[in-house]
């Protein structure tokens, strides 16, 4: 049910983000990027809507909802450490 309107989010997206990004204008990479997008929205909706099945309340699906995104964000590479200074 999801996929279809997945599929059109992530047309869009490219069609505006992957010329304004500047990446190289191969074939393979763009379908690569436009299925790593399309990989990631599907999680994000799965996700919710595995949250909104499970939970009993709006305030417990907050909670819990802030601690996937939370997971997911420590492993996908966007909190990235600071460089570790050396000792003088």
């Amino acid at each position: 049910m999801e996929i279809p309107y997945v599929l059109m989010q992530v047309v869009l997206f490219m069609l505006i983000a992957y010329p304004m990004i500047g990446y190289a204008w191969t074939a393979a990479k763009f379908f690569w990027f436009m299925y790593t997008m399309f990989c990631t929205l599907l999680c994000f909706v799965y996700m919710g809507m595995v949250v909104v099945s499970f939970t009993p309340n709006i305030q417990f699906a907050s909670v819990l909802s802030s601690m996937f995104y939370t997971l997911q964000n420590l492993m996908s590479g966007f909190i990235v450490p600071a460089p570790v200074s050396e000792p003088i």
